[in-house]
């Protein structure tokens, strides 16, 4: 079961609760996976572990934390997620677990990953057992423990951050780490009020902190940068790499790992990483600035919730997510209080002499503009591209226009906010300089942050697109309120002297209204597309939802009949030639993903492009009539 606590608090009298704070516990540290535990003797790793309850400060030494079960080394502070397991393909590990909670604990993930059944230890309170297994599989792995009797997606409280990394590098490696090459396990945790009982606020973390308190990273331009990320939450996460691309070399979960071959591999900007999942992945920065890394479920950036004696009502807390007039949205501090959770920030130095800048050949005028609509509930949010004279003030929008770039042409989008509300716009997958990336107080050099565009004032963004593609664009402060009120468009990037045929090329991009309910093209009901049959079309498909990460595009035919596609595109990124093919026209397109297919209607007849959830469930439907073409109509 998924308690996703801010997006439905009601769910949560139906999980389990978590035991009462204790005082005077030992304060467990953050754990940043940098360091492996235990000692070898030759090629056999001896390391020990103990169960324990501490309290955790995710916000700092300093701050109220609460009382959760944690993995620590004897003699050492508990860490948060536990002690890092580095061993070289075949090493032999001997992993001895102490159990000093007063509860049964099961222990999972200290075995061989070519076992069937894979094996665990059951310790009851203050037992010892040993676990022995060789690392016969390379990989990223994780362990984990709960009560007995608990799985591992009820782990939901106290029991969350029982978390621990396990990677087995290639052989000859000797458990050394790889220049480059970092650990980020992500965990979750319902939190508990006083009595125990659960308050519906939810926390996310990266290696046991949450934003701002993530580790901001370092690197310069050129360097080969090598992540391992961990799910150990049981919540997905589409996680999204602000302004370059990224390789994806291997994907797996809790048992196994699956190293891709490099014509397996892909290139992508947003990834979707399910419970349990694992990923391996690998980018080289070319541009300086300040850049982010973070879950694009827009659920999981927001301000963290209050803790202990600092806590707020439940009431209050969730009700400042949706003002824009609280405090947590001051504009001079947006990065620090109003974005929370799985974020990593990083700064990438400069090498060489910069680049001069060259003059833009084309001009865009992109205006905010906000205003009050019948029949919906709150503020109506709109971009409205100028295209002969200027809009006026109260001009609203159904859908955002479709901004139409040219590969290697230097543009400037002059963006001027007509709204009430500081906002921001963030080119989402364009390979972009950071000042123009949109993240107000990280992106920028040293020195310059970059600051919001507030109302009545504008900026100008620069952009000089390396490659064509399908990419998305949307504001970057406050999005629950200001992109589900209207804040999200798609951005094509044509061939030089390309012009857009929006007969062939066709755009479906799913996004919220201010109900929370899913949109195709800004709209729940569309009239039917008559298209023809034997022609070629391109379907740019495009999902940027604040909480759907599962959504489905489905094209079927008479009776619901499956049809075929063949993908062509992944977030603006080509697809080589061998990774092309048909395929049944039913493609995941997660938050933050654009997927390019190409359609061939093999006969003419009632069609529809559904839009659908990850349990199947319909959202909503594009009736699609076929034609034959004018000679065959006779």
């Amino acid at each position: 079961m998924r308690c996703l606590a801010v997006l439905a608090p009601v769910l949560l009298a139906s999980c389990a609760t978590s035991s009462i704070r204790e005082d005077a516990l030992p304060i467990a540290v953050h754990n940043d996976n940098l360091q492996p535990a235990g000692l070898f003797s030759g090629k056999v790793l001896r390391v020990s572990v103990e169960l324990r309850r501490v309290e955790w400060r995710p916000y700092g030494k300093d701050s109220t934390g609460t009382s959760v079960f944690a993995f620590g080394e004897p003699g050492r502070p508990a860490e948060i997620p536990g002690p890092l397991i580095r061993v070289a393909l075949g090493s032999e590990i001997r992993a001895t677990v102490t159990n000093r909670l007063d509860t049964t604990m099961v222990v999972h993930g200290l075995t061989a990953r070519r076992e069937v059944p894979q094996d665990s230890l059951v310790l009851g309170p203050g037992e010892t057992a040993e676990a022995r297994f060789r690392a016969d599989e390379e990989g990223s792995y994780f362990y984990w423990a709960a009560r007995a009797g608990v799985p591992f997606s009820e782990r939901l409280f106290d029991d969350a951050q029982l978390n621990g990394v396990l990677i087995v590098d290639s052989a000859g490696s000797d458990g050394r780490r790889p220049a480059g090459d970092r650990v980020f396990l992500i965990s979750q945790m319902l939190w508990p009020d006083t009595s125990g009982a659960p308050d519906g606020r939810e926390l996310l973390a990266v290696n046991g902190r949450p934003w701002p308190q993530t580790e901001r990273l370092t690197y310069s331009v050129g360097d080969s940068v090598r992540w391992r990320w961990i799910n150990a939450s049981e919540n997905v996460h589409p996680l999204h790499l602000h302004g370059f691309y990224y390789r994806v070399e291997a994907r797996g979960d809790f048992a196994r790992d699956t190293v891709y071959w490099p014509n397996q591999q892909r290139m992508a900007v947003t990834e979707l990483l399910d419970s349990e999942q694992t990923m391996r992945m690998v980018w080289s920065p070319d541009r300086p600035g300040g850049w982010i890394f973070h879950c694009h479920l827009t659920f999981h950036i927001l301000p963290n919730p209050p803790l202990g004696a600092d806590s707020a009502s439940i009431n209050r807390f969730f009700a400042h997510l949706y003002d824009p007039n609280a405090p947590v949205h001051e504009p001079a501090h947006h990065v620090e209080r109003a974005m929370g959770g799985l974020m990593l920030g990083m700064f990438v130095k400069p090498k060489g002499t910069p680049a001069p800048s060259v003059p833009p050949r084309a001009t865009l005028r992109l205006f905010v503009q906000s205003g009050t609509v019948a029949g919906e509930p709150n503020e109506r949010f709109s971009y409205v591209l100028q295209q002969g004279p200027e809009p006026k003030p109260d001009s609203i929008a159904r859908w955002a226009p479709t901004i139409v770039l040219r590969r290697g042409e230097p543009t400037m989008i002059r963006v001027i906010n007509r709204s009430k509300q500081p906002t921001a716009v963030h080119w989402h997958g364009l390979e972009i300089e950071s000042p123009f990336d949109g993240v107000v107080g990280v992106g920028g050099y040293a020195g310059s942050p970059v600051p919001p565009i507030m109302p009545g004032d504008s900026f100008d963004v620069r952009v000089t697109p390396p490659r064509s593609g399908s990419f998305m664009y949307h504001t970057h402060m406050h999005e629950i309120w200001q992109q589900s009120g209207g804040l999200w468009g798609p951005l094509l990037v044509l061939e030089p002297g390309q012009s857009l045929d929006p007969e062939h090329d066709r755009v479906f991009q799913v996004g919220w209204n201010g109900k929370g309910e899913v949109l195709l093209n800004g709209r729940e009901r569309h009239d039917t597309l008559t298209l023809t049959s034997g022609v070629a079309y391109r379907f740019r498909l495009m999902n940027v939802t604040l909480a759907n990460p599962e959504i489905r595009f489905w094209l079927v035919g008479e009776r619901a009949t499956p049809l075929q596609w063949t993908e062509l595109a992944r977030d603006g990124f080509d697809l080589p030639a061998w990774q092309r093919a048909p395929n049944p026209a039913r493609l995941h397109v997660g938050i933050g993903e654009t997927k390019d297919v190409e359609v061939r209607f093999a006969q003419a007849g009632n069609h529809a492009l559904e839009v659908r959830a990850g349990n199947g469930n319909l959202f909503t439907t594009q009736p699609i009539r076929v034609v034959k073409p004018l000679a065959d109509s006779r």
